[in-house]
């Protein structure tokens, strides 16, 4: 009765199979590695838009406030998001307003603004 598994191959001649098992490895840690990538970039473009987005809808709110007449509180809706302002009272001839933004994408804002009187 042979033992096969203690048998040693006798066949060394060549070295083509560890050569292509090791470049297919590189291979494929190469795409593994571009699909990374490109999940990655892919969500660093949509947090890109969202704050681009929140950066909108603050300077919308700023000259809103700049511009109405009546005392607060606001309430604005835009195609990229809503924007609520509340106003605190009066601190040394100061308006403190509490700006929240939120967009469509989900994304959420609060700033407070101190303007002077």
């Amino acid at each position: 009765m042979k033992k096969y598994y203690l048998k040693k191959f006798k066949n060394e001649k060549g070295y083509i199979f560890p050569l292509t098992s090791f470049i297919i490895l590189l291979l494929l840690l190469f795409t593994y590695h571009q699909i990374l990538q490109i999940q990655n970039l892919k969500r660093i473009h949509q947090l890109n838009d969202e704050q681009y987005k929140l950066e909108l809808l603050y300077q919308k709110a700023y000259g809103s406030i700049l511009k109405e007449e009546k005392a607060p509180p606001y309430s604005y809706t835009f195609p990229d998001g809503t924007i609520n302002i509340t106003a605190s009272p009066n601190q040394q001839d100061r308006s403190i307003y509490k700006i929240k933004m939120s967009t469509d994408t989900g994304g959420y804002r609060e700033v407070h603004v101190e303007i002077p009187d």
